[in-house]
């Protein structure tokens, strides 16, 4: 009995070894893809360079996008976040500020146009 336990363990050692073998195969035919694909990728990032930026710019907003934020950036991040919402706070009301000043000469000088124009006109044909 003890033979055939020792038989046993050598059909299925040849057996793992088979299969191992077969699985290292199919581990080459994905290694050598792989390596296929990374030159193709090389090759097209050196002929159009800019598409291959505009496209990792693409996949980095995306996986941002999806991925969830760690404690680690809220901590980082966060006074960063708030001093840029100050700063945008502050310019937007200054440019609010400014376009309605701007608003308010073009009006007027219209107006003053237009009234302007007007009494010129009337007076200009009683004469």
């Amino acid at each position: 009995m003890a033979k055939r336990n020792q038989t046993d363990k050598f059909d299925s050692t040849s057996n793992y070894s088979s299969s191992s073998s077969s699985d290292s195969g199919r581990f080459a035919d994905i290694g050598s893809t792989a390596s296929d694909l990374g030159s193709k990728a090389s090759s097209q990032i050196d002929s159009s360079p800019l598409i291959a930026l505009g496209a990792g710019a693409a996949l980095g907003a995306v996986l941002g996008a999806v991925l969830p934020t760690s404690n680690k950036e809220r901590e980082l991040l966060q006074p960063l976040g708030n001093k840029l919402n100050q700063a945008s706070s502050g310019a937007i009301e200054r440019g609010r500020d400014m376009a309605k000043q701007r608003f308010d000469e073009m009006a007027g000088d219209k107006v003053r146009e237009f009234f302007g124009a007007g009494g010129n006109s009337s007076g200009n044909s009683n004469a």
